[in-house]
């Protein structure tokens, strides 16, 4: 199950090159974002870094509709997960993020 949510992405940043560890090459990209969602206090705005995944790697600035999965990081925590970003029309929010609208 995914959750969605729209998210305005300010900027990516690389990170790129050779694991000491393993000697093998690493190539990630932190997308710099504004995460909008729906709670029982009202709209809120979040701001911080996400991890954009292999296949979103190449993803510019603009306004998406996010869908997340939680996944487990390398210490052991749960931490959401992009995984998939469809482009946004003309800048709207989604009516309620994460429910159906049938």
């Amino acid at each position: 199950m995914t959750s969605k949510q729209k998210l305005i992405i300010l900027d990516v940043t690389r990170l790129e090159g050779i694991s000491s560890k393993t000697g093998r090459p690493y190539d990630m990209r932190t997308a710099q974002c504004v995460l909008y969602q729906s709670t029982s206090e009202g709209d809120q705005a979040v701001v911080g870094r996400v991890m954009l995944p292999d296949g979103l790697k190449e993803t510019t600035k603009g306004e998406y509709l996010a869908e997340f999965a939680f996944s487990q990081s390398m210490d052991g925590h749960l931490v959401p997960r992009i995984v998939a970003l469809h482009p946004c029309v003309n800048g709207a929010r989604p009516a309620n993020p994460g429910k159906s609208t049938t």
